[in-house]
């Protein structure tokens, strides 16, 4: 049996693009616990960053640790172009049945 090209293409493009996550990052300012910090005596706060995402239609969210965040954006972008992937690759497949 011959293997689909599009299913040759989906394989690499997942291979190329992991790590991939699907959600957005939100920050925020939050308080801290510190009784004379000046950020939040000022009412600057510190940054926080969030994972927002849906599962099972309920949303839910999870901190992000601020060494991570750049992985997870970076993530988050091979998601959205996975996403793209999937649509092209779904209409090439669509294409490769009509023929056979």
């Amino acid at each position: 049996m011959k293997k689909s090209a599009a299913k040759s293409r989906l394989q690499a493009g997942v291979e190329r693009l992991w790590p991939v996550a699907k959600g957005s990052v939100r920050e925020y300012r939050q308080k801290c616990v510190r009784t004379n910090c000046r950020r939040c005596a000022s009412g600057e706060g510190h940054p926080v960053w969030q994972l927002t995402y849906y599962d099972d239609k309920r949303q839910r969210s999870k901190h992000i640790p601020r060494d991570l965040i750049g992985a997870v954006k970076r993530a988050l972008a091979n998601g959205r172009e996975l996403e793209a992937l999937l649509v092209s690759v779904g209409l090439d497949y669509l294409e490769e049945l009509k023929r056979k």
